[in-house]
């Protein structure tokens, strides 16, 4: 156990150093903030806090919501204390999805239900999602304690509706994208709004922030679902063709059954019954994937919600902040295979 919560701590990604030049210190006062916020008197539930809250992730909406923050002119400690919160509400979800999908692994290491069971980490997330709203009511900004729970109830409504689809082969595009809009794409967007909202920006401009962050989450979710495909596991963190073993139809796999013949959609949706999907029958469906090239048709979405989103920022004046975010928009869809 100690020896996998040291390697927990182990960062997992490089971001561009534009941006970390402009926000890397911020970035050293979340990490700071998150370990204060996880501190009670309750050593299990900070342990298990700190492994999911600790343990290398992409800090991708810290990152967005410090730079959109600093795009719209903001210089206060804000934009720390409340990348802290989201950061922790993310937490939340994964300690929830990985109960919900009986992972084994989450960056690299046991998930937290494989070292304490579902139980714990069910009420770790609970309490994580309590407290988080608890600090938003200390800050005090009804603008954003609201734009942070509708962000936070579009994340249940899509892992929702994903559970719900599990095991389904006929899972349209247009259902798998409600679903990542709202599962990933809400939280990222919120973020970017936050900034928006800390720089003190007119209506228009908050909304066109929101809008670039949920183009670039769908691109993150997109991208992560390509990988699922293509990547090495080694660099995944977790086995590749996780979402056919656990029965979530991605759009990889929806492109391909939108291609493949009658037979091999049969066959897809008989294997996609039994959940772990396994041994051969994985083998093939991925080789299906493959053959019909269904990751390459995400990532050529991901590219053009990536330019969507890149497009949006040109209501903004050149600044070291908006090249920043543009450079972590490029990074998303640019991350290696």
């Amino acid at each position: 156990m100690e020896i996998m919560e040291k390697e927990a701590t182990k960062s997992i990604v490089a971001i561009p150093d534009c941006v970390n030049d402009l926000i890397g210190e911020k970035l050293n006062q979340v990490e700071e903030c998150i370990s204060r916020l996880l501190k009670t008197d309750n050593p299990l539930l900070s342990k298990i806090g700190s492994y999911i809250c600790c343990s290398g992730g992409k800090r991708i909406r810290p990152i967005f919501l410090l730079l959109s923050s600093q795009l719209s002119g903001y210089s206060g400690d804000r934009d720390v204390f409340l990348a802290s919160i989201i950061e922790s509400i993310h937490a939340a979800t994964l300690l929830h999805d990985d109960v919900v999908d009986q992972a084994a692994f989450r960056r690299k290491n046991p998930s937290a239900n494989k070292l304490w069971g579902n139980q714990l980490p069910v009420l770790v997330g609970d309490y994580l999602y309590a407290k988080s709203f608890f600090w938003l009511v200390k800050d005090g900004d009804y603008s954003i304690m609201s734009t942070v729970s509708s962000a936070t109830a579009n994340v249940t409504d899509g892992e929702i509706f994903q559970l719900h689809k599990t095991g389904a082969s006929d899972l349209t595009e247009e259902e798998y994208m409600y679903i990542i809009t709202k599962k990933t794409a809400s939280l990222i967007a919120a973020c970017c709004k936050i900034g928006g909202i800390l720089g003190g920006m007119d209506d228009h401009l908050v909304g066109t922030l929101e809008t670039f962050g949920t183009k670039v989450g769908i691109a993150f979710q997109l991208v992560d679902d390509a990988l699922d495909f293509l990547a090495k596991e080694e660099k995944l963190g977790k086995p590749t063709g996780n979402d056919l073993r656990t029965g979530n139809a991605t759009l990889p796999l929806i492109r391909t059954l939108s291609l493949a013949g009658n037979e091999d959609q049969i066959r897809v949706q008989e294997s996609m019954q039994t959940v772990p999907m396994t041994g051969s029958k994985l083998d093939w469906a991925l080789n299906l994937v493959r053959k019909h090239k269904g990751a390459e048709y995400t990532l050529g979405r991901a590219r053009k919600h990536i330019k969507d989103a890149k497009e949006a920022l040109e209501n903004f004046e050149d600044s070291t902040a908006k090249k920043a975010l543009l450079s972590i928009a490029d990074y998303i869809v640019d991350r290696e295979f």
